[in-house]
């Protein structure tokens, strides 16, 4: 879905839309290893024209089957997030607007929404996604000879090995030796 940027500018109040995109393919072509599945999201907000350029403030709400980090078994993710997004068609223009803002120069007079909505969606995911199971069981991975350990397991074995140099001293101050 694109919008014409001539067309946005062209509004004297706010352009109010309320959609329903169907993601899923486009999502799991370009992010592959992040993405497993979508469902519909609904795309709501306000596009405003202002010195010539279109901000787009907006909600993304819908959700995603993510592997988990851990397992790579499906997660479902639950995505509800708001956006704000200046359009200009000029890049001299960029300057206009502080550094923390987004602010995307228009090719060809288009305003890709899917693109910006896709790009927001996946900025959702974060880095560890566990499954439920993993979450409240704190089930590790493991394979042959090897397994996966939390910090304070570490911890603990840490303190339970004895170095073999120093086993003998262990015995010095023993109460049963004196």
């Amino acid at each position: 879905m694109s919008w014409n940027f001539s067309e946005l500018r062209k509004h004297k109040e706010p352009f109010a839309f309320d959609e329903i995109l169907d993601l899923s393919d486009s999502l799991k072509q370009r992010f592959p290893e992040q993405v497993l599945d979508s469902s519909k999201f609904e795309f709501k907000g306000l596009a405003t024209a202002d010195n010539g350029s279109v901000i787009i403030d907006a909600t993304i709400k819908g959700s995603l089957v993510v592997p988990s980090s851990r397992s790579l078994q499906p997660v479902t993710l639950p995505i509800d997030t708001m956006i704000s997004e200046i359009y200009v068609e000029d890049g001299d223009k960029l300057d206009d607007y502080a550094d923390d803002e987004v602010v995307i120069v228009v090719d060809h007079d288009k305003v890709n929404i899917t693109e910006a909505v896709e790009d927001n969606i996946i900025l959702q995911v974060p880095m560890q996604i566990l499954t439920p199971e993993e979450e409240s069981k704190g089930i590790m991975p493991t394979g042959n000879e090897w397994s996966v350990i939390s910090e304070d397991e570490e911890s603990e074995e840490r303190t339970q090995k004895v170095d073999p140099r120093l086993a003998k001293l262990k015995d010095l101050f023993d109460e049963d030796s004196e």
